[in-house]
This record gives structure tokens, sequence and C-alpha cells, in this order.
């Protein structure tokens, strides 16, 4: 599962507890707009949970360790066959100067699995019959046997029954136009609605906000599914300038009873995982702005997500 799609299913997942929250509960129910959106957020959630449970099962002959044999096998043998070629171009051996340009990563991972399984075999080959000399290039036993597995690890994909490999395929296709429905429904649609609870309900527009803030790959932290048995929770949060609605750094943010202290980052925020279930009270601090003071509750398995405005500490 990519991580944009676990961090998706994720917001999905908070959404879906505001509905639950019996703090909004009134609002929610009492406003149709609201009370429609957040209906059918639940029902596209509802569907997101049942592409992913397929596409987890019908998906673990093709991964390692939940990455797709191929991403993995493509960007490995083709960092390992540019390496040879720089090998072969100083040794002047013929048949390693070309493995550059002839087993890119695209190259590779657009091969089907037997094609690949056959070209990484290849490249196998030319290391055994070049170990010595690519010992000097990082290219020694350990690595060698790491590249054998993967290889492997292809070999039994290809020779899994033809109907699995489509039906994985056309699940996957599948899965990505219902994601782009979801996306559109929230960005175009929910996400909009929501802004006018920043006038009639301010605690409401922050809730969401927090459950929607996703966070992509290449920012902070790495993605990961959420392990079904974890005995512990996270813990998010973002603080804004009341005044701008812009991030506040530098917040201190202490929890007494867990020994906790931490500041706001430069996007306002503080992210806490390994918390044990219970419910806490936490203070956020700044000079000149107002102490603010909350509870806060971690379940296990779940993030808990907040947000607060800090405003000036009055004269």
């Amino acid at each position: 599962m990519k991580d944009k799609s676990i961090f998706l299913g994720e917001s999905q997942n908070r959404v879906d507890d505001i509905a639950e929250n019996i703090l909004f509960h009134d609002e929610i129910t009492d406003t149709p707009a609201a009370f429609d959106a957040f209906n059918r957020a639940k029902a596209l959630n509802i569907i997101t949970k049942s592409y992913r449970l397929k596409l987890e099962s019908s998906s673990k002959p093709f991964t390692v360790a939940g990455v797709d044999i191929k991403i993995v096998a493509s960007r490995k043998f083709s960092i390992v066959a540019k390496t040879m070629s720089s090998y072969g171009v100083k040794n002047s051996i013929s048949e390693l100067k070309g493995l550059k340009t002839a087993y890119t990563y695209s190259k590779l991972f657009k091969k089907p699995y037997l094609a690949l399984h056959t070209s990484c075999s290849s490249i196998l080959n030319l290391i055994s019959g070049n170990a010595a000399g690519l010992v000097g290039y990082k290219i020694d036993a350990n690595l060698t046997d790491e590249l054998t597995a993967l290889v492997n690890q292809l070999e039994a994909v290809t020779k899994l029954p033809q109907n699995v490999i489509k039906q994985h395929a056309n699940d996957n296709i599948e899965y990505e136009t219902h994601e782009k429905k979801v996306i559109k429904f929230f960005d175009e649609e929910f996400d909009t609605f929501m802004e006018i609870y920043q006038l009639s309900n301010m605690s409401l527009f922050l809730a969401y906000t927090a459950a929607r803030r996703v966070r992509h790959h290449h920012l902070k932290r790495k993605s990961k599914d959420v392990d079904p048995e974890t005995i512990t929770g996270i813990l998010e949060l973002m603080v804004l300038y009341k005044s701008s609605m812009e991030p506040v750094f530098g917040a201190n943010f202490a929890v007494v009873s867990l020994s906790i202290s931490e500041t706001t980052d430069e996007d306002g925020e503080i992210y806490i995982d390994m918390l044990a279930p219970g419910t806490y009270q936490g203070k956020l601090m700044l000079d000149d702005m107002k102490t603010i003071e909350f509870e806060f509750v971690i379940l296990a398995g779940k993030t808990t997500a907040l947000q607060f405005l800090m405003e000036v500490e009055s004269v």
C-alpha cells in the first residue's frame, strides 16, 4: 500500500471518529449538510476498508515486508547494474560496460515478472563471474545473498496462477479509481463546507482539520499501517495563532504525569508515539500567550489528533 493511501485511510478513520464524538453529535445531526457529509464520508470509508482488505490478502505473494517485489528488485538491481558498469569501464570488461543503460529502474520495472526474473538472474550470474573485483565496489557476499533472495521471490511469483496475478492488478485499478473519488469528495466538497465552522463552532472545525491533515511520504515521518495488536497510541498536536491561523513555533508542551516535555516545530506540530492508553492532562505554554490546559485520551492503535489556537495574553 502506498504511503499516500495509508495516510488517506487514516484521515478517513479520523473523520469517522469525529462523527462518533459525543461533543459534536448534536451539531452534526442537527445540521442537514453536516449530517449528509459525514454519512457520505463514512460510506466511502466502508468501501475503502473493503478494498484495502482485499488488496492486503491478494497482494501477499507480491510483497516483501509490505512493499511490491517489483519495486524492490528493480531498484536494487538497477543500482547494482550501474555500479557494475563503472567497474566494467575501469577494467575494460565489455559484458559489464552496458549494464548501466540496459538495466535501468524503469526498464526493469516495466518488465513482466518472468522477464524481470530472467534479467535479475543474468545480473546475478555476472556478479558471480566477477565477484573478486566487485567486492571492492561494495557488491559483496551479503549483498549478493540479498539479491539472490529477491530473485527467488520473483521466481515464486512467476509460478502463481495467472488469474491470481490478474485479479491483483484489477483490484489495484479499482481501488485507485475509488481513491480518486474519495479525494475529490473531500477536496471539492467536504473540506470547503467545513470552513463555515470557523464562524460557528471552532472546536468542530479544528477537530476536522486535524483529522484531514494528511502527511505525505516525503514529509517528516514515514507512514505505516497500524498493527491491530498494538497496545500503545499516538498523539498529534497542531498549534496555530488565533489571530492569523499561522503555525506557532516554539510553544512548550508538557504532560507532567508522563514526564513529557516537547516543543512545537516550524509547522506548529508535535508528534509523540508509544503512549500508554489513558486519560492525561496536557499544557501548552508560550511567552506572552495564554496558557492552554486540556485533557486528552489515548487509545490503543489510534491517533489522537488535536489542534489549538493560541491568543495573546491580556494585559
